[in-house]
């Protein structure tokens, strides 16, 4: 009897055992396959994040370059009008200082055939000084017609002839002089800028 109840002690033992160690290897099985499916869901999320990241990086990139082409645009077209205005005031001063009173005087002369009615010629209250004798002597004998002569004070240099009453006018002006050689350099400038911009 006794050893029946050993037989039957060890046989309890043994049976606990071996459902101890099927319990424990089904618990470490269970744990390695979650923590395969963390590590594959990691990846899985890694892989997206780095997906993400070189999308991100590429946009920013081209966000960045179309930014940067701007950029350089915005400085040509600044250097262009820095450049067009510099050019525009050399020649409004060489205009100025070229608009003397026998440039005047020849600038008159030569529109004298393009004139065939009454006019009026408006010089800057100094020159109208100078010019008045000048404009109803010689200038109205060639020209043929009535003329006046009166000033402007927004004129500095230059005239503006009048015709129709006043309802056309022509200007002679050192900045409508300065204006229209600014207009025929203006190309030159835009190539020149160009050409520096192409590094040529």
């Amino acid at each position: 009897m006794a050893e029946d109840l050993q037989y039957l002690i060890d046989r309890i033992q043994k049976e606990a055992v071996e459902k101890a160690e099927a319990e424990s290897a089904a618990i470490v099985a269970a744990a390695k396959a979650k923590a395969e499916e963390i590590i594959k869901n990691a990846n899985a999320e890694a892989a997206l994040a780095l997906e993400k990241a070189d999308k991100d990086a590429a946009v920013y990139a081209e966000r960045s370059t179309r930014s940067l082409e701007q950029a350089a645009r915005d400085v040509l077209i600044s250097v262009g009008k820095s450049f067009d205005k510099m050019i525009s005031d050399i020649l409004a001063l060489q205009v100025e200082k070229a608009l003397s009173e026998d440039t005047l005087k020849s600038m008159l002369l030569s529109l004298v055939k393009d004139y065939s009615s009454d006019i009026s010629v408006v010089f800057s209250e100094n020159d109208k000084v100078k010019l008045q004798s000048f404009v109803l002597g010689e200038f109205q004998k060639a020209l043929g017609q009535g003329v006046s002569v009166d000033s402007d004070k927004a004129i500095k240099y230059g005239f503006r002839v009048k015709l129709d009453g006043g309802n056309i006018s022509h200007e002679f002006t050192a900045p409508a002089i300065a204006q229209a050689m600014s207009a025929l350099v203006r190309p030159q400038i835009a190539e020149i800028v160009s050409n520096a911009a192409q590094g040529k």
